[in-house]
């Protein structure tokens, strides 16, 4: 198990010289200087100069899907599809189609290579192991350009399944953790980089495979 991210000592004030609508693949601190990349960036940060039309979101939940104002307004994706086995958030953009099922069924839904960018964050701890891995071969074959994922490198609280007990969820009991390393024998590229240096979130490993087009 790996350490949590010490507290840090200085009360970040992050740059908002730009304009705060307009997608950064980091923020920066003024006081300190510390930079954070989070799930968002990273998506930027891959896909910037990628031309995408089309989105899939798993393990959507209440929150909707990750980057969805940079996925609308900013890449101008023509269709997004978000999934979830337990609950999806209400009142989306319609441009989503709404999958509730288990996301280990979407090519008996979806056709392979049906959409450009498969992106699954918060999920895969919160599968077996071996269910992960087949999830990372089933979003292979969906994609056509791009899969980003992350994955808890440790259970992010005090039990398994405390998750569960804040709101319910049946499906949000830890059941397997992550690392840079397993991605890296998959052949995948991670935030290793940018973990070492602390700049990213310290709790999950960001991972994508960026696939020919």
């Amino acid at each position: 198990m790996r350490k949590r991210e010490e507290k840090s000592e200085c009360n970040h004030v992050w740059d908002r010289s730009l304009e705060p609508w307009k997608p950064r693949t980091y923020m920066r601190c003024v006081k300190c200087g510390k930079i954070v990349r989070d799930f968002e960036h990273y998506i930027v940060m891959l896909t910037k100069d990628m031309p995408v039309e089309s989105v899939l979101d798993v393990g959507t939940g209440r929150k909707g899907p990750v980057a969805e104002y940079y996925w609308i307004n900013y890449k101008g994706i023509r269709k997004g599809y978000v999934c979830d086995i337990w609950v999806i958030k209400e009142n989306l953009n319609p441009i989503w189609q709404k999958l509730k099922m288990n996301a280990l069924d979407l090519l008996k839904v979806l056709k392979p290579k049906s959409v450009d960018v498969v992106q699954a964050f918060g999920f895969l701890e919160h599968l077996e192991k071996q269910d992960g891995y087949r999830f990372l071969e089933i979003a292979e074959k969906l994609a056509k350009k791009l899969v980003i994922v992350s994955g808890a490198l440790y259970v992010h609280g005090p039990t398994p399944d405390y998750k569960v007990k804040i709101d319910g969820n049946p499906y949000h009991y830890y059941r397997s953790t992550w690392s840079h390393e397993e991605f890296h024998e998959l052949g995948w590229e991670t935030d290793w980089e940018y973990y070492k240096r602390g700049e990213s979130y310290m709790g999950d490993v960001i991972a994508w495979k960026l696939l020919k087009y």
